[in-house]
């Protein structure tokens, strides 16, 4: 299963993950620097990514999630916490944009 970094310098990224890892793991695996300093607890809002497609098979976004995300800047309905969304098959084929 892959997924796709549109990393800040307008480079792509296509790496794999495997099911049960969230996309921020899959990032710093793949040397893909994210600024979250919360290790991956959702509240430093430092992950902040736009999901660029298959957001309707996104897991529900978390009262945590909207929180933080309500604390970020450039927010969008196509964001989420890296750290926050857990991959499974459906999400082969995600890509995701670093803010």
């Amino acid at each position: 299963m892959n997924i796709t970094f549109l990393l800040k310098d307008g480079t792509k990224k296509s790496v794999s993950f495997e099911e049960g890892q969230t996309v921020l793991q899959v990032a710093e695996k793949n040397g893909i620097k994210l600024n979250s300093n919360c290790e991956g607890f959702g509240v430093c809002g430092g992950c902040h990514v736009k999901i660029e497609n298959l957001s309707d098979k996104l897991p529900e976004i978390s009262e945590k999630e909207d929180d933080t995300l309500d604390r970020v800047s450039g927010v969008s309905m196509d964001s989420r916490l890296a750290c926050q969304v857990v991959l499974n098959s459906s999400l082969d084929g995600l890509i995701v944009k670093l803010i």
